[in-house]
């Protein structure tokens, strides 16, 4: 059974004293019970008070840490708060802080391990701000829940103080998750009309939804027998598609003037043979490994900078208008900020502004991981309200909904989802998969199904998601080992029968209808297309979100 967490919304909602888990939190007593740890084999050049007069929010005590060379990793430096007691429950870190670059807050399990199990990073400013972070604490006991600040992204100074963990609850409700089926029904399914003859019969088969459900694609050119089956099997499981590498710059144009344009020919090509529509990933990532720190396009001035961006999106946008419906034109912008610390955030803004000018029919997308798989949501909010205060043509969200090992919590994914749709665009659930890049699927093929079950139940269920893609189903074709839903040798796995099954026997539509006296048969159902059989005579026909009456179709794709 899954359990959601009702009392984490009542309480979010309310203010309420709750008391401070974390003794010394304040550091009224100094640098008790806090440590600062600096990684041995890659040290930060840092000096650092805790609990020093002066130093915390209103004048009172605090920490401040001056980072004058990062550590090596970046997380090789980490200001850790006292031990607490946890329960299995849900809790709320708070705390104050204010500095410069970005710190990151996480959440995390004992040794050997060391397992992340919630983390959040923010944009410091030079006054205090309070951050918050809802998180589930899924172990008991004391110190299986470690507070640590990681300050190795920053090259100045940072103060923290009140540092909170306040108890939100262990009332276990499953009233939304269990409702889930009957969203889906007010909100998926529509009512219908087709026209017949008075007192004909039909046969009403739904073929394809026309909610986009789909998975990234990494097509290979050589049409062999494994790159037959591959897109054969994708095309039994999804209906919607967006390419994995080739459209990220380094990869599409990796010299300049040489331009990869076979090779997403194969994906255009490949889409429309299968009815799809598909989206582009990505116009712009900020990423500097897999050697994009070399790439030609990124080189030189922020003039030039800027030149190369315009450039690049007046060129391929106007030379894909019409064959792509959508694209990310920002990807992980706040993880990922090498050029905006470079050249300035407004290249941010101005990206969409070119984008919607070449192509004013493409929606356009941002796209972030961390944002409901886990507790990084306001930072994302606020970042997208930012845009869409100063006008900048912000079409949708995409939340990439890497879930690596952590629990599927429906609750937490409803309060995510319900803060993102406040800002009233439709939201992709555009990268979604279970396990991490260093230690592959973590789980078992029964559990995998059983998160893939009650994630795309919670989505489709929450009228803001407009779409679900995975990020790869081919175990020999996905970034995570054995991360796929299909494993290397083309068995499907237990996640692939089960969301075929989702789509094709829980939600479908499949019933008869006779023709009333007017030749109208009323029905409802799922938005997509439809097989209609009248005695012997089949028809396809689109039924359409926003139109009673389905139309025709020539013929079968």
């Amino acid at each position: 059974m899954r359990f959601e967490f009702i009392a984490l919304f009542l309480l979010l909602s309310i203010c309420v004293a709750a008391a401070n888990l974390i003794p010394n939190g304040d550091m009224e007593q100094g640098n008790g019970g806090w440590y600062l740890w600096n990684n041995p084999d890659g040290p930060a050049d840092m000096e650092s008070v805790i609990g020093g007069d002066g130093l915390g929010a209103n004048g009172s005590k605090g920490a401040r840490i001056i980072v004058k060379k990062p550590p090596n990793p970046v997380w090789g430096l980490q200001l850790q708060a006292p031990k607490w007691q946890a329960d299995s429950a849900v809790y709320k870190l708070s705390f104050k802080a204010k500095g410069n670059g970005i710190l990151k807050a996480v959440v995390q399990g004992i040794g050997p391990d060391w397992k992340e199990k919630e983390a959040g990073t923010w944009e410091l400013s030079k006054d205090w701000k309070e951050y918050a972070m809802p998180f589930l604490a899924d172990q008991k006991g004391h110190g299986l829940n470690n507070i640590n600040f990681q300050l190795g992204s920053i090259n100045d100074t940072v103060f923290v103080d009140d540092v909170a963990v306040e108890f939100l609850g262990t009332s276990f409700d499953t009233t939304w998750y269990s409702e889930a089926n009957a969203r889906i029904e007010k909100h998926r399914k529509h009512d219908f009309k087709l026209k017949a003859k008075a007192g004909e019969t039909a046969r009403i088969e739904l073929v394809q939804h026309e909610f986009p459900f789909g998975t990234a694609l990494a097509l290979n050119v050589q049409q062999d027998s494994v790159e037959k089956w591959y897109r054969k099997t994708a095309a039994k499981y999804f209906w919607h598609g967006v390419n994995e590498n080739i459209f990220k710059w380094p990869d599409y144009e990796p010299k300049k003037g040489d331009i990869k344009r076979k090779e997403m020919q194969e994906y255009l090509k490949f889409t429309k043979e299968n009815d799809w529509d598909l989206r582009a990933h990505a116009i712009m990532w900020g990423h500097q490994g897999y050697g994009f720190d070399k790439h030609w396009s990124i080189q030189g001035s922020c003039d030039d900078l800027k030149k190369n961006i315009k450039m690049r999106i007046d060129r391929d946008l106007k030379e894909y208008k019409g064959k792509i419906i959508d694209y990310d034109v920002w990807n992980e912008p706040f993880h990922e900020p090498f050029l905006f610390n470079k050249c300035g955030w407004e290249i941010l803004d101005s990206a969409f502004i070119w984008a919607h000018r070449a192509d004013p029919n493409a929606k356009l997308y941002i796209n972030e991981y961390n944002v409901v798989a886990a507790g990084e949501t306001d930072r994302y909010y606020a970042l997208i309200k930012g845009m869409l205060d100063r006008g900048v043509p912000v079409h949708g969200i995409g939340v990439q909904c890497h879930f690596q090992t952590r629990p599927v919590i429906p609750a937490l994914i409803k309060e995510r989802l319900d803060k993102l749709a406040s800002l009233g665009l439709p939201i992709k659930a555009t990268e979604l998969d279970f396990g991490s890049e260093m230690t592959g699927l973590g789980m078992s093929e029964n559990q995998q199904a059983e998160n893939y079950k009650t994630f795309v139940t919670s989505a489709f269920s929450h009228p803001a998601i407009s779409g679900i893609l995975l990020w790869g189903f081919w175990d020999k074709r996905h970034w995570i080992r054995d991360g796929g839903i299909i494993d290397g040798n083309g068995r499907a796995k237990p996640a692939a029968d089960t969301l075929y099954n989702l789509w094709n026997k829980t939600w479908t539509t499949n019933l008869q209808s006779t023709a009333d006296k007017s030749g109208e048969i009323n029905f409802r159902g799922f938005p997509g297309k439809y097989k209609i059989t009248i005695g012997k005579k089949e028809e396809f026909v689109h039924c359409r979100t926003g139109k009673s009456e389905c139309s025709p179709q020539s013929s079968q794709k």
